[in-house]
């Protein structure tokens, strides 16, 4: 090192040390906006665009209303550029190498929100320009602004409401092209350092991309930053989908009320009422209009198809219990009956085995009749003094017989069955078993699937 870069170096020093006061601070803003032009792109070749950088912060999600596709949030945006006509030279002005001004004194970048609903897309209003900016020495500007957007979401509904969303805040120039100014974002990832945490979602990382858009039939590139969101699963698993559980298994088990009992009824009835209530509540979080329909919202509506069905079921079982013409059941419904007997457990079940006793017993003292009319014979069953039952010409016919005189009874047959005799309250209690069992394994699948699918991408 030289003795001229010593003295150099020692001048520097003292220049640095030296403090600036408000004339050098007046004086250098006197010196660059003097001819200054906000209105003129500051480049001194004219051919290059202007490069803007973008950062782009999640301050905070206020709302994602999904009836109206509306995202409320709360971000802040760190805007860089460089002003080739405000560059200077600290040491003239004692060290002097930052300045703060107002957007109002300096050019400013064309940016706008693109998917803003509001009327005014731009980071500021035309006649409010107060914001501060800090001016380098090398012409490089900082400017941060906070807004509050209020932006367009599509919402897709197909998952809702255990859904994940992805909304977009799309970034773009108005009124000048890519040979003006370029923007371009700072990082393609972005941390949630300084994000308020929300009740309702989950923020993943943002991620920034360069897109293309169409902007008065011109295609002009602009800066587009994803936000993905996941709903919190704790309001709705509470309040739609446990109480739409709840109702589907009260739902199978009014089978199992008495089908003399009004509650039969009543029960079905207000799971079909409660079930209506629950898809209007749902309905009115819905938009009137999607795209996409809902598996949770198709699970209520076959919730309701599925109660009034059961309601259906329980009129009809209602009717076979108090049906009084036991003789007019035909064969089927005596197959039914015995289908749904413990034939598997006779042997380990003691009170089937000696009910499957009785039955053989008394089929033998059947085959004894049936012996006796084909032998034309006389069966005697009771004999007391001049008082006898029998039988004549086959079992069909049954007569007492007492001083002469003969009565016509019923069948013996029907007196030997009278316990083995299947009624229509029979066949509905066992209708009662079945559908029960019937209705709870559909709610199960039905549940299972939507679940599935619902749950499958979370």
């Amino acid at each position: 090192m030289n003795f001229t870069q010593v003295i150099f170096c020692v001048y520097c020093c003292i220049v640095k040390l030296k403090a600036y006061n408000i004339t050098d601070v007046g004086l250098l803003k006197h010196n660059l906006f003097h001819n200054y032009d906000r209105q003129t792109i500051p480049k001194t070749d004219m051919k290059a665009p202007v490069n803007v950088s973008m950062s782009f912060s999640l301050v905070s999600v206020y709302e994602l209303d999904v009836k109206n596709q509306l995202l409320s949030t709360s971000a802040a945006f760190k805007i860089t550029w460089k002003d080739e006509l405000l560059i200077w030279n600290p040491v003239n002005y004692n060290g002097l190498d930052q300045l703060t001004v107002t957007l109002a004194s300096i050019w400013k970048p064309d940016v706008i929100i693109l998917n803003s609903v509001s009327t005014q897309k731009t980071l500021t209003n035309n006649d409010d320009d107060d914001h501060y900016v800090t001016v380098n020495r090398d012409g490089f500007i900082e400017w941060w602004v906070y807004v509050n957007l209020k932006t367009h979401c599509k919402v897709h509904m197909t998952n809702y409401p255990f859904e994940t969303q992805i909304c977009d805040i799309n970034v773009t120039k108005s009124y000048l092209d890519d040979q003006s100014e370029i923007l371009q974002s700072v990082d393609n990832s972005l941390s949630l350092d300084n994000f308020v945490p929300n009740g309702e979602w989950q923020i993943f990382p943002l991620h920034s991309f360069d897109q293309i858009f169409l902007r008065s039939n011109r295609e002009v590139l602009g800066l587009q930053w994803k936000i993905k969101m996941k709903r919190g699963r704790t309001f709705y698993t509470w309040n739609f989908l446990m109480p739409s559980i709840s109702l589907s298994i009260a739902d199978c088990f009014s089978f199992l009320l008495p089908a003399k009992s009004s509650d039969k009824l009543r029960l079905s009835i207000f799971v079909f009422l409660a079930n209506a209530v629950l898809i209007r509540l749902f309905n009115d979080s819905m938009p009137a209009i999607s795209d996409d329909i809902s598996l949770f919202g198709v699970l209520l509506w076959v919730n309701i198809l599925v109660s009034g069905l059961v309601i259906v079921m329980n009129i009809v079982i209602t009717s076979l219990f108090y049906c009084k013409s036991p003789k007019i059941i035909c064969k089927c419904c005596d197959d039914f009956i015995e289908c749904c007997k413990c034939k598997l457990l006779t042997k380990c079940c003691k009170p089937c085995y000696e009910h499957q006793a009785d039955i053989k017993r008394k089929t033998y003292d059947l085959t004894e009749f049936q012996n006796a009319q084909k032998e034309k014979k006389e069966y005697a069953s009771i004999k007391h003094g001049d008082i006898s039952i029998s039988i004549n010409e086959g079992i069909d016919q049954t007569f007492i017989h007492h001083r002469g005189m003969k009565i016509q009874l019923g069948t013996i047959t029907d007196y030997l069955d009278v316990k083995e005799r299947i009624e229509w309250a029979d066949v509905s209690r066992n209708i009662d078993i079945i559908a029960t069992l019937m209705i709870l394994a559909a709610y199960a699948i039905l549940y299972a699937a939507t679940l599935s699918e619902l749950l499958r991408d979370q």
